[in-house]
């Protein structure tokens, strides 16, 4: 297995479930008003920790995919525009 392919699967163990058991941090943090509405009625008045926990979790395996996205075309190359369309028309959007 390549060193990096070891990486991405210690990398991508959900941050979120594996912390949750541990003593949680109280944080503050301000959004726009229009957004925290939105949340609240998505969640309801006991669901906002969760749901912030789990878009922070999800964020930051995304900052991390494009790390390991930015060293693979760095040590393999870029993908060509050909292979690009190719995958596109193979994984159409849904």
């Amino acid at each position: 297995m390549p060193a990096c392919a070891c990486w991405v699967a210690a990398s991508f163990l959900p941050w979120y479930e594996s912390t949750m058991s541990e003593t949680a941090a109280k944080l503050s943090v301000s959004i726009p008003h229009e957004l925290a509405k939105a949340v609240r009625r998505r969640v309801g008045p006991r669901g906002l920790s969760g749901f912030v926990a789990k878009a922070i979790s999800h964020e930051l395996e995304r900052e991390q995919l494009g790390s390991f996205l930015d060293e693979l075309e760095e040590s393999a190359g870029a993908v060509s525009k050909k292979e690009i369309s190719r995958a596109r028309k193979a994984w159409p959007k849904r």
